[in-house]
């Protein structure tokens, strides 16, 4: 596994530590990355990592099995019709 602290772009270890978050400018949302699917909307915060050296910014999620659909899932629109959830969606 790759270091953690380590820029993908310069390989440098100088990812800068503490709160940086990414919002937009306009209402200070939070961006979130959406899944849409069978009428389930998934949501997670979208990270940056960026370097202190180089400035690149990475972006990640910190929990991507957030977004994974199960069997649960309750469509966001009661009325939602759609072909329905097949073992191979998983």
């Amino acid at each position: 596994m790759s270091d953690p602290n380590a820029c993908s772009k310069c390989g440098e270890a100088s990812i800068l530590k503490g709160d940086i978050g990414l919002r937009t400018s306009r209402d200070l949302e939070l961006i979130m990355v959406v899944r849409k699917d069978h009428g389930i909307e998934k949501k997670v915060p979208l990270q940056p990592r960026v370097c202190g050296k180089c400035g690149f910014v990475d972006l990640f999620v910190e929990e991507p099995k957030k977004l994974m659909i199960t069997r649960n899932d309750k469509p966001v629109d009661p009325d939602y019709k759609h072909r329905p959830l097949l073992e191979y969606d998983f």
